[in-house]
């Protein structure tokens, strides 16, 4: 077999190959003996069934695909020797034609289609560009909030007798009503926790509030007064395993208030928080502490803002030429479902960003050996491990049961993959940060989150 390249332009290519019949007979011929072992055909003993039927019954469809698992080899062979940098997959020529019969084989010319990778240069980075970036600002306000929330996760919870307030926790008897607006007899009855702010009915709300233990609200349309979703509230508030199609009608009991009382800041408080031997004494250090835990926190938030405006900047600056129409139509033909000319056009232009952004994180990967070793995978899935059993209670697992875990989320693929991304990601950052200046800009942080 012949294989040859011809250059169309610097985007595409056309592979061609001159398949002669003494390159795929051989192979067709032991196809047709392995079937003919096999069939088991009436008035005929099993393994001796003519070859001429065998040869009509399954010949072209053993020729088309023996020629077909040929030339993928062939043509995915040249391209590995060849160490062609090509963008999704050869396509056989549009137009072609050859005739399969298996009593009459013959030699045949082939053709495929390749779309090559661009070259292209990282100009915008050469001048060390000034980038703006988004430092949230973090005020009085930020640390009274988180310092409340720490308060409350170390509180006790008491029963409330007077008036209700916000951010009590409810207990509601739910119990289904009937056509005449009775509570139905083996109808659905369950008891479930629920906050105020779950209510986006405000008068339900208001009559929930004012109520006391034991007092009832009738609720007709559950979707409209619960902040959740139809599936959400079959489950948490009627517990149901599968979600009817109609919601019933309920009678809301309450049948209990709860307040968390927050913690006082004191020595014990604090230790508890941050253990025997913090060096957290006060009310000015522990929302020093927070201050720096937020910030932590928030730098990560404004790092991820920045590599994504930095991406977006390198994708509109960088030319980056592009096979198209071949682009378009690999789309096409290798798409799950069939995909309309006029859907291409229009999904078009997210799949270039998405690819030119590739093409510039292989190209800076390679040039600056920028790679993450499956060891680094490990290690950061460790480090994960660790996190969440240091939240348990379990600052130091034991090396072997570590091991296990470590062992056991690698074995996921979504996982490793998904850390090797991650790893690669802030790799590739670190080594942008290098290649540019930044000017901070503060903002609030409701600024920040609303421009997402």
């Amino acid at each position: 077999m012949e294989i040859t390249q011809e250059n169309v332009d610097s985007l595409n290519a056309i592979i061609k190959l001159q398949v002669k019949k003494e390159d795929y007979e051989p192979q067709i011929q032991q196809s047709l003996n392995q079937y003919r072992k096999k069939v088991d055909l009436k008035g005929f003993r099993k393994g001796n069934v003519p070859m001429g039927i065998i040869k009509k019954m399954y010949g072209n469809h053993i020729v088309a695909d023996t020629i077909n698992d040929l030339l993928n080899e062939k043509v995915n062979n040249y391209i590995v020797e060849k160490q062609l940098d090509v963008l999704g997959n050869p396509l056989p020529k549009h137009g072609q034609k050859f005739d399969i019969e298996i009593n009459s084989l013959k030699d045949f010319d082939f053709e495929y289609e390749i779309g090559l990778s661009p070259a292209f240069d990282l100009d915008f980075l050469k001048n060390k560009p000034t980038l703006e970036r988004e430092v949230i600002d973090i005020e009085k306000k930020l640390i009274d909030e988180e310092l409340e929330r720490v308060r409350k996760r170390y509180g006790k919870v008491e029963e409330v007798v007077g008036k209700m307030e916000d951010d009590d926790m409810l207990t509601i008897q739910f119990d289904e009503l009937n056509e005449e607006g009775n509570v139905k007899a083996d109808g659905i009855s369950h008891s479930a926790p629920i906050a105020l702010d779950m209510l986006k009915d405000n008068k339900i709300q208001k009559a929930v509030k004012s109520s006391k233990k034991g007092e009832t609200v009738d609720i007709t349309d559950l979707e409209k007064t619960f902040e959740k979703t139809k599936e959400e509230l079959a489950k948490q508030i009627l517990n149901l395993d599968l979600t009817p199609e109609t919601l019933p009608a309920v009678r809301a009991t309450l049948t209990d208030v709860k307040r968390v009382i927050p913690a006082e800041i004191n020595e014990e408080f604090l230790k508890t928080v941050y253990g025997p031997d913090t060096d957290v004494k006060d009310e000015a250090g522990i929302r020093a502490k927070i201050k720096e835990e937020v910030k932590a926190y928030f730098e990560k938030e404004e790092d991820k803002r920045l590599y994504n405006k930095l991406a977006e900047t390198l994708i509109e600056k960088t030319e980056i030429s592009l096979p198209d129409e071949f682009l378009k139509r690999w789309i096409q033909l290798t798409n799950e479902k069939p995909i309309s000319a006029e859907q291409i056009e229009k999904e078009y232009p997210a799949f270039v960003k998405n690819l030119k952004w590739s093409l510039i994180v292989k190209k800076v990967s390679k040039e600056n050996n920028v790679d993450v070793s499956m060891d680094e995978v490990k290690e950061r899935t460790a480090e994960q491990v660790r996190q969440q059993m240091a939240q348990y209670g379990i600052p130091n697992m034991p090396q072997e049961e570590m091991d296990k875990f470590v062992a056991s989320m690698m074995a996921k693929r979504d996982h490793a993959s998904q850390t090797r991304e991650t790893l690669l990601e802030e790799k590739l950052f670190d080594y942008f940060k290098g290649q540019i200046k930044t000017k901070d800009k503060k903002v609030s942080l409701e600024e920040f989150y609303k421009q997402q």
